[in-house]
């Protein structure tokens, strides 16, 4: 459907797909931002639709460059709408990264490293991260993208203008330069060629800045580590087993990770319920396995 605000042009019918994602100015055509919605069916993702701005483009030039790329154009009309809330849709980010070689020369990897509202199984908890939670760390941190967290092989840095890194409601999304580093150039050809397709990412929480409870998910007991605000992130790293497999998130010590945990029998009421959940957790961890809520690996 066309919005108010912008041009649409419909290259895959929506009906194919299970989940969709947003990217704005995902590609560019004479200089002109486009928008891109993904379809994702089958954890793969592909184009189902181009948007483009009305401010921008005029309806010639969205109409014609809808016709070069076989799709069924509709000019903006009717309401505006929000679009990042369309009905009967759920937009998901991005399930890998992307490398793309510039008209430059420059060699850029992109995607979410961090996801939010995402619940994802580890070492026997699930773990969220919300929405905003990197607002106040972003303002600080000077990011560097490693391959594969190594800090003696970087790939870029926010510091000198290499990595630029974007927040919004989906998560937060990096635009990388790493034809700069002979690492930058050869995690390039991997991510190329999908041999490397998911990233993860490294950070640091304050005691404040976290969570603990426990819910019930069908019927199994799970404590639950709930991420409010990073105090720090240190990199974006392009890996090969990523934390959240269903996502891109993610990779850091288990030690660092349950460091700010209530320890069992501890005061309070999270203390006790760790206790409980404790003295369950050998007998948990078959159900657990049944509903699919596998164990994920985590780099160190």
């Amino acid at each position: 459907m066309p919005y108010k605000n912008e041009h649409a042009c419909r290259i895959n019918s929506p009906d194919k797909y299970e989940q969709f994602n947003r990217v704005n100015c995902d590609q560019k055509h004479d200089g002109k931002c486009i928008d891109v919605i993904y379809g994702v069916k089958d954890g793969k993702s592909e184009i189902q639709a181009l948007r483009y701005k009305k401010d921008i483009w005029t309806e010639e030039a969205a109409r014609d460059h809808c016709k070069s790329r076989e799709g069924t154009f509709e000019p903006a009309a009717g309401e505006e709408k929000d679009i990042n809330n369309e009905p009967e849709r759920r937009y998901f980010p991005i399930q890998e990264m992307r490398a793309i070689e510039e008209d430059d020369g420059k060699l850029i990897i992109e995607g979410y490293p961090i996801v939010y509202e995402v619940y994802a199984p580890i070492w026997g908890f699930r773990e969220i991260i919300r929405r905003g939670a990197a607002t106040e760390a972003l303002k600080t941190s000077d990011e560097m993208v490693l391959w594969d967290h190594e800090s003696s092989q970087p790939m870029a840095r926010r510091s000198n203008g290499t990595l630029e890194v974007k927040e919004d409601d989906r998560g937060v999304f990096i635009h990388a330069d790493v034809s700069k580093t002979i690492w930058g150039r050869n995690g390039y050809e991997a991510i190329k060629n999908k041999v490397i397709d998911k990233m993860s990412f490294a950070f640091d929480v304050d005691p404040d800045g976290e969570k603990w409870r426990i819910d019930e998910v069908e019927g199994v007991r799970i404590e639950t580590r709930e991420i409010v605000q990073f105090a720090q992130i240190y990199d974006y790293s392009p890996v090969s087993y990523p934390a959240y497999k269903q996502t891109i998130v993610d990779a850091r010590s288990r030690e660092l990770a349950l460091r700010n945990k209530p320890e069992p029998g501890a005061p309070g009421e999270a203390g006790a319920a760790a206790l409980e959940v404790r003295k369950e957790a050998r007998a948990n961890i078959e159900q657990l396995q049944k509903h699919n809520l596998e164990r994920c690996n985590y780099e160190t």
